[in-house]
């Protein structure tokens, strides 16, 4: 039999799909996957590298499985970590056999073959490319319902890398510069997945809006799936909010397939800071896009970023942060506290003078003032009759579906008396809203 492998995956849906493309070419080599580490040769561990908290997470897994490294299965790291901290890495005493960085993973097989072979050399595979796309290793529908416990929607990377170097941000150093797959291997995806049943799939980039191959842009691309596949909705993350592109709102506007969700970074609602994160775009261009979405796309759900306590940011700043959410009212927001990065311009040039402590509050209070606008928006859905994409059975009650709207809002309703649960999965059926909270709603088909 071929090597028995098993992958762990931590991180954003760029390290989900690098992850299924490691399965991809693993089992194309006759390498066969395995559920616990306990049972692997290899042991693979994807990884983020975003803030300080993933490092730390991965650290202590590592040491969690060090007695497996002990009784002799090989241990990778993967992913954004790998890239970004490289050979230090190796130098610890943390159970690590080789480094693979995103990459780098089309010498996956290769490269355990040659480490294996050299036993007690530690060896770091961290070079980023300027062309390396993958667009030849599609994964197949049953890595995309596994890896998704089932899901009917599916992320298809289109975009790598990222030009844009914010100060605080260590993607273009991981992921390496823009590049971009062709279109005609993204509608054969999205084609393949719509034809196995998959009903929603999600255009994932660094910053999917600068995709760019061959002359053909984001729209373009969106335009091409929508003619040469049949898949019911497409979603794009994450754009950048300097280049939004004018007719993709107006696509968003026109056509009921692309879905009525769009994650925006602010990052910051103070004009100062955001010029110190190298953010080219101000407050005002921000909340300008916000609204002309929110006046052209009915039903429009918004989600952004947020970084509170960056170098220097003083409380006027950061109260203007708070202004801006008032004023934009999104649906979600990923929020976190400034964190220092390897090789990024904002660790180079700004001393990270804001005490930890007032980061934390700075940090409480805006998740407290985001979740009272989320729950006050989706308290509106109460009472209405909506229309909902069945997607699958709830994690926590399997006498239950989920569901979500058009704008990705999700939704809970109870299995029907008499109605079987594989007659609904991949339906659209009206559904009453009769309660929600700042993350969901619950209703009842009707």
């Amino acid at each position: 039999m071929g090597l028995a492998y098993y992958l762990e995956t931590y991180g954003c849906q760029m390290n989900e799909y690098d992850s299924l493309i490691a399965h991809t070419i693993l089992q194309n080599s006759q390498a066969y996957r395995v559920h616990t580490p306990e049972e692997a040769r290899l042991i693979l561990i994807n990884t983020c590298s975003v803030r300080e908290n993933a490092h730390q997470k991965i650290y202590n897994r590592l040491k969690s499985i060090a007695h497996l490294h002990r009784n002799g299965a090989r241990i990778a790291v993967m992913g954004c970590m790998a890239q970004s901290l490289g050979e230090a890495l190796l130098k610890t005493d943390l159970p690590v056999d080789f480094i693979i960085g995103p990459d780098e993973l089309r010498n996956l097989t290769s490269i355990d073959k040659t480490v294996s072979a050299q036993k007690e050399q530690k060896q770091a595979f961290v070079k980023n490319s300027r062309t390396e796309t993958y667009d030849d290793i599609i994964p197949s529908i049953d890595l995309h319902s596994g890896f998704h416990r089932a899901s009917l929607s599916a992320n298809v990377a289109i975009q790598r890398g990222c030009d844009k170097f914010c100060t605080f941000c260590v993607v273009p150093f991981t992921r390496g510069r823009e590049r971009s797959r062709p279109v005609s291997s993204i509608v054969g995806e999205v084609r393949a997945l719509s034809e196995c049943g998959i009903k929603s799939v999600v255009l994932l980039g660094q910053n999917v809006n600068s995709y760019r191959h061959e002359g053909s842009g984001l729209t373009d691309l969106i335009e091409a799936i929508l003619n040469d596949t049949g898949i019911s909705r497409i979603y794009y993350t994450s754009p950048n909010p300097q280049d939004f592109p004018e007719k993709l709102i107006e696509m968003t506007a026109r056509e009921k397939r692309i879905g009525t969700q769009v994650h925006i970074p602010l990052q910051a609602g103070d004009n100062e800071v955001l010029k110190r994160m190298r953010r080219d775009y101000t407050r005002e261009e921000f909340i300008r896009l916000v609204d002309n979405f929110k006046s052209r796309v009915e039903d429009v759900s918004i989600s952004t970023d947020l970084i509170v306590g960056f170098p220097g940011e003083t409380h006027e700043q950061y109260q203007r942060t708070l202004e801006a959410v008032e004023i934009c009212q999104f649906d979600f927001a990923y929020m976190f506290a400034y964190s220092e990065r390897d090789n990024t311009t904002a660790k180079k040039i700004y001393p990270d003078d804001i005490p930890a402590s007032e980061k934390q509050e700075r940090l409480d209070a805006l998740i407290q003032m985001q979740l009272k606008i989320a729950d006050a928006k989706n308290q509106k859905y109460v009472n209405q009759v909506c229309d909902i994409l069945i997607e699958g059975i709830s994690k926590k009650n399997q006498l239950e579906l989920t569901g979500s709207l058009l704008n990705s809002k999700k939704v809970i309703v109870p299995v029907p008396a008499g109605q079987s649960i594989d007659n609904l999965l991949g339906k659209e059926v009206k559904v009453l809203i009769n309660s929600a909270n700042s993350q969901t709603l619950k209703g009842v088909i009707v």
